[in-house]
């Protein structure tokens, strides 16, 4: 059976361990995403402004290193959220991260913690109302994220888990129409839940 360069590196780094318990999975997930900041400097001037609740969505790549209790994944994820105050309009990007995660314990449930480093792919403040009307850009930024969850089994090769997080990016400075620029930090608290399939 062919397998990708990057599932061979996995397997390589695995090291032996049980093969039969071994397994490379994906997964998809979906959830709330919530922006945290209370200001946005946009053309050197500081504005005032809060977040609704937002939306997170994604999907992995990854590899169960079977009797050791390590997992590694690659995962992109989509973030959006709304700002309101005395600026409005979406606030979103686009992820690329490497994770790593411990397991607790195995079995039907399985808890975890894990790690991710990564980037931003790209990063759009669309400004909607206020002053500075717009879409504003960047991309390229380094990110890093805190994850706590857990696996329910329904089978051997399919399973449900549910997640928080805490997603931090370095503060982007987003060009925007007319050689302006806006910056706002962008950390984020997550609660997500999904679907994994093992093969």
């Amino acid at each position: 059976m062919h397998r990708s360069p990057f599932a061979l590196l996995l397997v390589l780094a695995a090291g032996p361990a049980a093969a039969q318990d071994t397994a490379y999975y994906t997964k998809l997930f979906g959830g709330v995403s919530s922006l945290q900041g209370s200001s946005v400097n946009l053309g050197g001037s500081s504005q005032s402004l809060s977040y609704d609740a937002g939306s997170i969505y994604g999907g992995a790549f990854g590899y169960d290193y079977g009797d050791r209790p390590f997992r590694a994944e690659l995962e992109f994820a989509y973030r959006t959220d709304e700002a309101t105050g005395a600026i409005g309009g979406d606030y979103a990007s686009t992820t690329f991260m490497v994770n790593g995660y411990y397991l607790l314990s195995r079995g039907t449930f399985t808890p975890y913690a894990g790690l991710g480093l990564g980037y931003v792919t790209e990063i759009d403040f669309d400004v909607t109302s206020g002053p500075g009307i717009g879409e504003y850009s960047d991309r390229g930024l380094f990110a890093w994220q805190l994850i706590l969850g857990t696996d329910y089994a329904i089978s051997d090769s399919l399973s449900l888990f549910a997640e928080a997080r805490y997603f931090a990016a370095e503060t982007p400075t987003l060009d925007g129409p007319g050689g302006a620029r806006l910056s706002a930090e962008y950390n984020t608290i997550d609660l997500l839940a999904g679907v994994a399939f093992r093969f």
